[in-house]
């Protein structure tokens, strides 16, 4: 019986030593993994990469990419994706990539979530004129945000 004590206590140890040795994803593996996902249309395991909060940004973009044509589809998922820089500071990080159709950078911001690096996405993101909710008063007339810094005109 102390044989069999001390054999599953060695296992025990084993096992956890090894699964304590598990190499988590850098930021890049993260960056480059999100991107294939989008590129697949793969929203599912995009979400897996992306924070609590990124979840309805990815969401839209579902939405949006449900009304791309075959061939805007195809040109997406034939496209290369290379990470050109990573700037990591603590808990946050920068990846840039370089999408090869069209030959832009691309700025994902990630951050630790639970110890793992996730990306994090805004709505400003993906709509960039998007105002948030509340951020500036609307003039209903031509909802616009309403310029605060004036003096009301003088009748």
């Amino acid at each position: 019986m102390t044989s069999y004590l001390r054999i599953l206590t060695l296992a025990l140890l084993f096992g956890t030593v090894l699964s304590s040795c598990k190499k988590r994803a850098s930021p890049q593996e993260v960056a480059l993994n999100f991107m294939h996902a989008i590129q697949e249309s793969n929203f599912d395991l995009a979400r897996d990469y992306a924070t609590k909060e990124s979840q309805q940004v990815i969401q839209l973009y579902s939405f949006f990419d449900a009304r791309r044509n075959d061939s805007e589809r195809d040109k997406i998922k034939k496209a290369g994706i290379k990470v050109i820089e990573t700037e990591e500071n603590g808990d946050k990080a920068t990846v840039t990539v370089l999408n090869s159709s069209s030959q832009q950078k691309e700025r994902l911001q990630l951050v630790k979530e639970n110890g793992r690096w996730k990306i994090s996405l805004t709505f400003e993101s993906i709509i960039p004129n998007y105002l948030p909710p509340s951020s500036a008063p609307l003039d209903s007339t031509n909802m616009q945000p309403q310029d605060t810094t004036s003096p009301l005109p003088m009748k």
